[in-house]
């Protein structure tokens, strides 16, 4: 897609690097699944355009059925970039650097600095590191989740090693981030991180090779002949994959395993999002038929136990037809019967 058929929506594209501003995208605010009290962050890649962080920042928020609150890194060309790369994935894990900490604990002791403002001058290096820094240490967006794709996630690991050697663990523990063809090897330890990346995305390669085998892969992008891709608006096309990967075994279309409850468990901390949880869905029945029955009951029994999320996923018919579709077919076991009879029942 050229920069000119863009929709930003009315939103302004960035100007500068390090500009922040929220985004939310008019056909999650206007639908009944969008969360208003829910904000997630976001940094954009390298060689990304103005326009094209509005349009990822807002394909981010349709998904995620939420405000997105963009944080630009701006581009200063392929080649520029690449060597802002090169500076970001060293700055405190390189073999000649000094770590986050050192850094700080250095600038504090012989520059007579307070510790705040060692970070920031060590970050300000890179104008969107400095933002990042200051917005992700605000107490509103202390528990918010983080969504980083490609240089975005050097950017984040750097920033997340920062605000670790400001403000101690307490800083970071349980800050959830979303890591997408992520090139960064190190993270500071506490976090919980969520990662996706196409098989055949040669910038994943550079964070060397999965030996947790905790990255949710997908072999081939969506709608394109050529499995090489890295573009954020694909992994977004694939979320139904990705997620559903996250809790399987398996390659080349084959599934030896599925993790059902976890699966499940995904699918309830969702909440309210039921569209995404039935794109989810709808991709189980269509390409893992023979689980959709167990994810649908687990999925079941543990909405019957939330009564706020029932109250919401009555409304929701046509989520509810296809999961009383898919435990109602083949052999049904009595607990799938009483789903079942739930499920015609709403």
């Amino acid at each position: 897609m050229g920069e000119h058929e863009i929709d930003t929506q009315g939103f302004d594209p960035p100007q500068h690097d390090g500009d922040a501003q929220n985004y939310v995208d008019r056909g999650a605010k206007d639908s009944n699944y969008f969360d208003p009290n829910r904000t997630v962050f976001f940094i954009n890649g390298m060689n990304n355009s103005p326009k094209e962080h509005v349009e990822a920042a807002l394909a981010l928020s349709l998904v995620q059925m939420c405000t997105v609150r963009g944080i630009f890194n701006a581009s200063a060309g392929a080649f520029r970039d690449f060597l802002q790369c090169i500076a970001d994935k060293n700055q405190f894990d390189g073999p000649l650097s000094l770590s986050a900490n050192n850094s700080v604990s250095l600038r504090t002791f012989f520059d007579g600095q307070l510790p705040v403002q060692a970070a920031r001058n060590a970050l300000s290096r890179n104008m969107c590191q400095l933002k990042a820094f200051d917005e992700l240490r605000v107490p509103s967006m202390r528990y918010c989740e983080i969504f980083a794709h490609s240089q975005g996630n050097l950017i984040l690991s750097n920033v997340l090693q920062a605000i670790m050697a400001v403000d101690g663990p307490k800083g970071i523990s349980g800050r959830v981030v979303h890591t997408f063809g992520s090139p960064s090897v190190n993270w500071p330890t506490g976090i919980v991180k969520i990662e996706q990346g196409f098989t055949f995305d040669p910038v994943t390669w550079l964070a060397g090779f999965d030996d947790t085998w905790s990255i949710s892969k997908v072999g081939m992008p969506s709608t394109s002949k050529n499995p090489i891709t890295h573009a954020f608006l694909e992994y977004l096309t694939r979320d139904p994959a990705f997620v559903v990967n996250r809790y399987r075994w398996g390659s080349v279309g084959v599934t030896f395993k599925l993790d059902t409850d976890g699966l499940a468990k995904c699918l309830i901390a969702m909440g309210s999002n039921f569209r995404r949880v039935q794109t989810i869905y709808q991709y189980i029945v269509s390409n893992h038929s023979y689980y959709s029955d167990d994810v649908a009951l687990a999925y079941v029994q543990l909405v019957q136990k939330n009564a706020p999320l029932l109250n919401l996923f009555t409304r929701e018919k046509n989520l509810q037809k296809l999961m009383a579709d898919a435990l109602d077919s083949g052999w049904v076991t009595a607990d799938e019967k009483k789903a079942v009879v739930f499920l015609r029942g709403l």
